[in-house]
């Protein structure tokens, strides 16, 4: 496997774990606007991929990654279920308690 092949196969996880946090396949505006929080700066994406553009249509060929960040989304827009209240135990019943327990 050629160099540019091995990096583009570990830009693309990297790349791939990050929109699936994200949920959604960010556009160029959108990932240069997370400067601090980009996992490869965009001039690295140039670089392996050539654009931005050609980065996205290579994970868009990855059909199980876009299955992923579909689940994600999805996942991320469900409102959270909170969990029921046990109901608290009721104090037993005296009526027939001997006269120690009283």
């Amino acid at each position: 496997m050629s160099r540019k092949k091995k990096n583009k196969a570990a830009a693309t996880k990297v790349l791939g774990s990050f929109f699936i946090k994200k949920g959604k396949l960010l556009t160029s505006e959108e990932y240069t606007a997370l400067s601090n929080e980009q996992p490869i700066v965009g001039s690295s994406v140039k670089k392996i991929f050539g654009s931005y553009a050609k980065m996205i249509n290579h994970l868009q060929q990855d059909v199980s990654l876009l299955a992923l960040i579909k689940e994600s989304a999805a996942i991320q827009a469900a409102p959270e279920v909170k969990p029921k209240a046990k109901p608290k135990a009721k104090p037993a019943s005296k009526l027939g308690a001997s006269t120690t327990e009283k």
